[in-house]
Order: C-alpha cells, then sequence, then structure tokens
C-alpha cells in the first residue's frame, strides 16, 4: 500500500467550469510563487548567511513531506499502470535535450558561447540525444510524446505565445536587479515592492478565468494581456534612471502582473484545446517543455545583454573620462571637496575616481534595461501582428471539455 494521487484529477471535477476555474487557480499561483517566495525568504536573507540558509532551505521540504502523509489516503489503483507503457528512454532523451538547452542558455555568454569546449559539447550533445527521441518516437507504438501534433498550426500558436509570454514574464528580473545595484533597495523592501506585481497577477487570472467561463474568443484576451505587457516595458524604459524612488514603479509592476495573469490560463488551455484528445497528455508535456525553455532563453538574452551590451555601453562612457574633460575635473573637484568636509583627509582624489566609476558602472547597467526591454517592446509589437492577423479562436471551448488533464 501506498500514497498516491492520479494525474487524472482535473479531468475528475464534475463540471467543465469547476475545470477550469482549478486551472486559474493552479496557474495563478505558480506565478505568484516567485514573488512571493522573494518576500518570505527576504528576512532570511537579510539576516542570516547562506550556509544556514540552505540548511533551512534542505529541512523546509520536510512540512511538506509531513503534509502529504497526512492528507492523502493510502489506496490502491483500481486500473494499475502497466509498466510497459513507461517509456524511460524516451524520457531520459528528452529530459537531455532540454538540460542541454538550460546549460547552453545560462553560461553561453559568460564563456563566449561555442568557443568554448563545454559548449561544443553540449550542442553535439543536445542535437544527438533530439534525433534519438525523434526517430524513437516515430517507430515506438506507445509515443512519450507523439511529435504528430506539431503539424497543428494552432497548437504551434500556442506555443508561441506561450514561450513569448515567458521571456516577457521573466524581464522582471532586469527591474529587480536595476531595484538593488541602481536604486540601492535592499532585499526586505525589494519584496515589499513585488506585491503590486502579485496583486496584478491576481487580478488578471481571475480576470481571465471570467473570460474563460463566458467562453469569449482567446484573440481579444491574448491582445489585451501583451498591450499590458507592452505598456510595462514602455513605462519602465522611460523610467530608469540612476536615481529615483521606489513608490514610482509600483504602476509598471502591477501591470506586467495583470499582463501575464491574463495571457497564462487561457493559452494552456487553447494549446490542449487545439488537438485531439488522445494527444492532449502530450500537448501538457509540451507546454511543460515550452514553460522551462522559455524561461532558460530569458537568462540567455538577460545575459546576452547583460555580460556584452552593458559592456559596450561602459566603454563608450569611459573614452569620455579623459584628463582634458573639463566637466569631469569640475566633478572631481566638487567630490573632493565634499569629502574633505565631511572629514576625509586623504586621498579623497581616489575616492572621487571610486565614485565616478560606480557611476559610470550603474550608467551601463541602465543602458543595458534600457536595450532590452526596447527588445521586449518589440517583441510584444511583434505578436500583437501575429494575433491580430489570427482567427477569432473562439472554437476552443468545444474541445476543451474533453481535452483537459492535469496541468503539471
Amino acid at each position: 500500500m501506498r500514497s498516491t494521487i492520479h494525474i487524472d484529477d482535473f479531468s475528475r471535477l464534475n463540471s467543465e467550469r469547476a475545470k477550469e476555474v482549478s486551472y486559474s487557480i493552479f496557474f495563478g499561483m505558480l506565478l505568484c510563487s516567485s514573488p512571493f517566495n522573494s518576500f518570505v525568504t527576504a528576512e532570511f536573507i537579510d539576516s542570516f548567511n547562506f550556509d544556514v540558509l540552505y540548511l533551512y532551505a534542505a529541512l523546509a521540504f520536510m512540512p511538506g513531506l509531513l503534509l502529504v502523509l497526512i492528507s492523502m489516503k493510502s489506496i490502491r489503483h483500481i486500473r494499475p499502470y502497466p509498466l510497459f507503457s513507461l517509456d524511460w528512454p524516451s524520457s531520459i532523451y528528452f529530459s537531455g535535450v532540454i538540460i542541454a538547452f538550460g546549460y547552453m542558455m545560462v553560461y553561453g555568454q559568460e564563456v563566449y558561447w561555442f568557443s568554448d569546449q563545454h559548449m561544443q559539447v553540449a550542442l553535439l550533445l543536445g542535437i544527438a540525444l533530439l534525433i534519438c527521441f525523434i526517430i524513437r518516437q516515430m517507430i515506438l507504438k506507445r509515443v512519450y510524446v507523439d511529435i504528430s501534433l506539431f503539424k497543428n498550426r494552432r497548437l504551434l500558436l500556442g506555443l508561441l505565445i506561450l514561450f513569448m509570454m515567458y521571456i516577457e514574464r521573466f524581464s522582471l528580473s532586469v527591474s529587480n536587479q536595476y531595484f538593488s545595484q541602481v536604486l540601492k533597495l535592499d532585499p526586505i523592501h525589494l519584496s515589499h515592492v513585488q506585491w503590486f506585481n502579485i496583486l496584478g497577477i491576481i487580478m488578471g487570472v481571475l480576470f481571465s478565468m471570467y473570460w474563460i467561463v463566458a467562453h469569449k474568443a482567446v484573440k481579444w484576451i491574448w491582445i489585451l494581456g501583451y498591450c499590458f505587457l507592452l505598456s510595462f516595458h514602455q513605462v519602465m524604459f522611460f523610467s530608469f534612471e540612476s536615481e529615483g524612488n521606489d513608490y514610482y514603479f509600483w504602476i509598471p509592476l502591477w501591470l506586467h502582473g495583470f499582463g501575464v495573469g491574463l495571457i497564462m490560463v487561457p493559452t494552456i488551455l487553447f494549446t490542449i484545446a487545439s488537438v485531439k484528445s488522445h494527444l492532449a497528455v502530450s500537448a501538457a508535456a509540451v507546454c511543460l517543455a515550452i514553460r522551462y525553455l522559455g524561461y532558460t532563453s530569458s537568462i540567455g538574452l538577460q545575459n546576452f545583454f547583460k555580460l556584452f551590451d552593458a559592456n559596450q555601453h561602459q566603454m563608450v562612457f569611459q573614452d569620455y573620462l579623459q584628463q582634458n574633460n573639463i566637466i569631469l575635473q569640475r566633478y572631481f573637484e566638487k567630490e573632493s571637496a565634499t569629502l574633505l568636509k565631511n572629514g576625509l583627509q586623504f586621498h579623497e582624489h581616489a575616492t572621487a575616481i571610486k565614485l565616478v566609476t560606480e557611476r559610470v558602472k550603474n550608467q551601463a547597467f541602465v543602458r543595458f534595461a534600457m536595450d532590452y526591454y526596447e527588445l521586449m517592446s518589440l517583441i510584444s509589437i511583434g505578436i500583437l501582428i501575429v494575433i491580430f492577423l489570427s482567427p477569432s479562436l473562439k472554437s476552443m471551448y468545444k474541445k476543451l471539455k474533453r481535452n483537459i488533464v492535469s496541468p503539471a
């Protein structure tokens, strides 16, 4: 006897409305998890060293384990799953592909991409595993992921919307870095600012839930969501300064949360409803992979802009820091006099140089953030054009009742 949970618990809900509401709650909690975790852990990060934090993080799994043991019943499946249906080789190939992709996105820019031997090995290994995975799916009777679903244009549209949404979702980390590095917010105050983003997510999910329950065309909820994301990136683009106050940014944080909350649930449901019922499980698995690929792609883009683009801006700024620059000389004299007045009698000129270096570093970060958010704005505009050119997409509700599966 053992504690188990059924894969198709979501499909056992009694009504179609209950299934749609359960999806909204599940993904709403998923979207809120990152900013909420930062709020919960901010006090610990500010008060303890990382050795103690990792010890507490390891022990934090114990309450969840106890909750599972207490809340779940020991049952046996009426219909046992045959072991021959578990395709472990395909699972290993599939996992290897996404791990190789994630490795390249995280570390690629730091080692100048494929000039590094490890990147070359990761690329070749990922391609080899992908080819093995595809060939295996073509010859097996009980496939791990049915690759025929990629012939469905509606599915590909949903995957594109989901992939780009995840890239734009994690652009919020650039704003968080700006708050920490430029505005000098400590982790506690930074976590408090994130509540505006959580509020936007909750409101967006509730609005999208109403839209889905009312069986309205998903096209217009996508358009509205990406308009909010476009607004967030444009507002932040013009708000990045070397100085500022955190309470100026609650509106763009809310815009970001509301836009993500609007897009997430309708996109998942649309993608699953775009395929035939026997392909719904494969579509759900692909959606899960696309979410991961979107997250790691956002890391790769941010690393590229931060390590390459920011350095380019810093080099341009440094070209103006010459001995014959009158403005720079006046700044040195002003800062040296201020430091001398505050009690620093030695090396005040060297300290002023360090202050200039810090300002150049912050200004380079601001330029990097502006360039990155400009790219996100262009992505939003491109996706909006694609959505405008698509049909009404209202027919998804005809298949949604049959195709709903576990979202995880």
